[in-house]
């Protein structure tokens, strides 16, 4: 791609300065208006002819690179929606968590679902030791915040 952009600027560029010699040699009048027709012609060629041999160049090596770059793009921006979703959720869950009295800490894990979505793949809690007789109270408390069941709650004593 950058070497039919090349070719097309260097032909562009030789065809202005041989135009410009024949537009100084010409002098005026009619033979002037007939070389800047000349000049015109040579310009619009200088720029057409690489492109006719363009159908010879790999597009599909660009074009897949481009999707490549595309699909990689995609997936940091999954990433980074899904890291910030998650500690956009721990957050939340902690704040719930302490209004009602329990001192911990919260890690996200997301996932995709079946149907491509993101969800909350499973929660880690890490809890003190005086919140240990309640863990079923603050087990709720987080299926109820996040919905999330008991059974994708990690509970981990500090």
């Amino acid at each position: 791609m950058t070497e039919l952009f090349s070719t097309i600027l260097l032909r562009v560029t030789l065809a202005g300065a041989a135009s410009a010699v024949a537009l100084r040699i010409a002098g005026g009048g009619t033979m002037r208006e007939v070389v800047k027709l000349a000049a015109g012609l040579l310009m619009l060629l200088a720029l057409l002819q690489p492109l006719r041999g363009a159908d010879r160049y790999n597009w599909t090596s660009e074009i897949g690179a481009a999707q490549t770059d595309i699909d990689a793009i995609e997936q940091q921006n999954i990433q980074t929606t899904m890291s910030t979703l998650a500690a956009t959720i721990a957050d939340t869950a902690e704040q719930r968590a302490a209004v009602e009295g329990f001192d911990c800490s919260v890690h996200v894990e997301m996932a995709k679902g079946a149907d491509g979505l993101l969800q909350i793949g499973r929660l880690t809690v890490y809890y003190s030791a005086r919140d240990a007789e309640r863990l079923p109270a603050l087990q709720q408390l987080l299926a109820q915040e996040c919905g999330v069941p008991a059974d994708r709650q990690e509970l981990i004593r500090r």
